[in-house]
C-alpha cells in the first residue's frame, strides 16, 4: 500500500523515448509524493547528479551514447546506495542478469506496463 505522508520522492527517469515518458510520466506523478526529472540520455542524468541526488533512479538500457548498462555501473562506482531500476522492452532473461550484474536493484518490463506498476516496482526501494 502506497502511504507518502509528508515525504516527497524525487525520480530521476533516464529514457530516449519521448511518447513513453509523457504517456507514464503523469501516471506515476499522480499520486502526489512522486517527482520526476526526465534526462533523454545517461551523460545528462550523470551531470545531474553531480549536484543534485535523488531518491531513485528509473533507466531504460538502450540509449545512445551511454547504454543504460554502462550509466549503471558509472553510478555504482561512486555510489552504492542510490536504488536503480531497469524499466525496458528488452525483457530476456540474459538483459535482466546483466542489469543485476551491472549494479541494478530491480527490472521492470516496459510491456503492458503503467503508473500503477511503476510505483509499486519501486516503492520497496522507498519505503
Amino acid at each position: 500500500m502506497e502511504t507518502c505522508q509528508h515525504k516527497r520522492y524525487k525520480i530521476f527517469w533516464v529514457d530516449d523515448d519521448p511518447f513513453f515518458l509523457n504517456w507514464i510520466t503523469p501516471q506515476v506523478t499522480a499520486f502526489a509524493c512522486f517527482t520526476i526529472q526526465t534526462f533523454d540520455n545517461a551523460r545528462g542524468a550523470l551531470e545531474q547528479l553531480k549536484s543534485s541526488h535523488p531518491d531513485i533512479i528509473l533507466t531504460n538500457l538502450v540509449m545512445p551514447y551511454m547504454c543504460g548498462l554502462e550509466m549503471i555501473a558509472t553510478i555504482r562506482c561512486k555510489d552504492t546506495d542510490i536504488p536503480i531500476v531497469v524499466v525496458s522492452n528488452r525483457f530476456q532473461k540474459g538483459d535482466r542478469q546483466a542489469a543485476l550484474e551491472a549494479g541494478a536493484n530491480s527490472f521492470l518490463c516496459k510491456a503492458g506496463i503503467n503508473g500503477l506498476a511503476i510505483r509499486a516496482g519501486i516503492w520497496p526501494y522507498l519505503a
